[in-house]
């Protein structure tokens, strides 16, 4: 196995937060519950954080004597880093007894949120992280292309990440987060990722400081939450695959650096609100299919953990009715509910300069109708008539 060179990064940051009110929490002996009260002024949260970080790459090749497989390329990327947190935050962190029991939780003024032990902000960490992914070189008889010998990818991306509080009297090591991404037949794209902690619980779901230890007995720590999505895409040929190539070929710089996109994140934002405007008529239809599977523990009302389980579907569909006009569906599906919980149509028409767009939500809790007459050019695209009404299903 062979090494790459090692990357040094130093990183220093500073922030504040300005709020206008603190929380604070009370137990109420005769009623029994937590009372809330809130004060109010200007607070100032400083956070501020100091970092430096290790890492490289290992090279790894496994030679075969199969005719299909001739051999698999494993890279590993160990990453190391060391953080310095200070603690501007202490008189904030305060207990409160949230039972008749006497259970005491830590609290933070701001915000209110509460944490399952003992929290503060300060802290000398190490973090640890292990990339991995996997491409393997087989022998083709249909690709004669390089002698017959193809690269595929086998695995993408899997490995694990976490950290080490040096300054924590308890829980200091974080939970494992585990990943893997991978691609089936170059089509199907699946995400696995998981989280692990490495500490026991007590008989009402709250951690306690026994690493890798489940009910008295050695584990590698319990499941949390973890998450699996399968998604995939088809569409047809480009009509015309000269346009095409030019839009794939055209320089990222370009539309970064174009000053009538100045928040690239916010375009985005209205492109997935809005994709009736961005309608490409150069490929005639495309679908996308996406399944997602989700498990996580939830910290309860009454402070204990309940597991949950849920499922959905996602779908997108584009097609060219004529060479002007275009129709596209998106929606998605909770299969515990057995719903559709949001659906939108969308049909579009080509102007040539202009493009007119018609909206249609007619499932869920808010629907709404929108018609959008806009120029196709970036620079006029203030000028647009727009109408849109919303409705809401209580």
């Amino acid at each position: 196995m062979l090494g790459g060179a090692v990357l040094i990064a130093p990183g220093v940051s500073y922030s504040q937060n300005w709020i206008q009110k603190t929380t604070n929490y009370k137990w109420n002996d005769a009623r029994k519950k937590v009372d809330t009260s809130f004060h109010k002024g200007i607070f100032i949260e400083h956070q501020a954080s100091f970092s430096l970080g290790l890492n490289t790459a290992l090279f790894g090749m496994y030679q075969f004597k199969s005719k299909k497989l001739m051999a698999i390329r494993h890279v590993v990327r160990p990453s190391l880093s060391f953080s310095y947190t200070p603690d501007f935050n202490a008189k904030h962190i305060k207990p409160v007894i949230v039972d008749t029991l006497g259970t005491k939780l830590m609290y933070n003024e701001i915000g209110g949120f509460f944490y399952n032990y003992s929290f503060s902000r300060q802290g000398a960490s190490i973090s640890f992280q292990l990339d991995n992914s996997l491409e393997g070189k087989i022998r083709s008889k249909k690709d004669t292309t390089d002698g017959g010998i193809k690269k595929i990818r086998l695995l993408d991306a899997y490995g694990f990440s976490t950290s080490y509080n040096l300054m924590a009297d308890s829980f200091a090591l974080s939970q494992f987060n585990l990943y893997a991404r991978t691609t089936l037949f170059e089509k199907v794209n699946i995400t696995a990722s998981a989280i692990l902690n490495p500490y026991d619980y007590n008989n009402r779901g709250l951690p306690v400081n026994k690493l890798f230890r489940k009910n008295g007995k050695f584990s590698l720590g319990r499941l949390t939450t973890a998450n699996l999505s399968l998604n995939t895409d088809f569409k047809s040929k480009p009509k015309d695959p000269e346009k095409a190539k030019q839009q794939q070929t055209k320089p990222l710089k370009d539309i970064l650096n174009d000053p009538n996109l100045i928040d690239q994140q916010n375009l985005l934002d209205y492109m997935r609100q809005n994709p009736a405007e961005f309608v490409d008529f150069n490929i005639p239809w495309s679908i996308s299919l996406g399944v997602s599977v989700y498990y996580y523990q939830q910290f309860d009302f009454d402070y204990s953990i309940k597991k949950k389980l849920t499922a959905s579907a996602n779908f997108n569909g584009n097609v060219n009715l004529t060479e002007k006009w275009n129709l596209n569906a998106n929606g998605y599906y909770n299969f515990d509910t057995r719903k559709l919980q949001t659906f939108q149509m969308n049909i579009t028409r080509d102007m040539h300069c202009w493009q007119m767009s018609i909206s249609v939500t007619p499932v869920g809790l808010y629907r709404y109708f929108s018609i959008n007459i806009s120029p196709k050019a970036s620079i006029l695209q203030d000028l647009k008539i727009n109408r849109t009404r919303y409705f809401t299903n209580y």
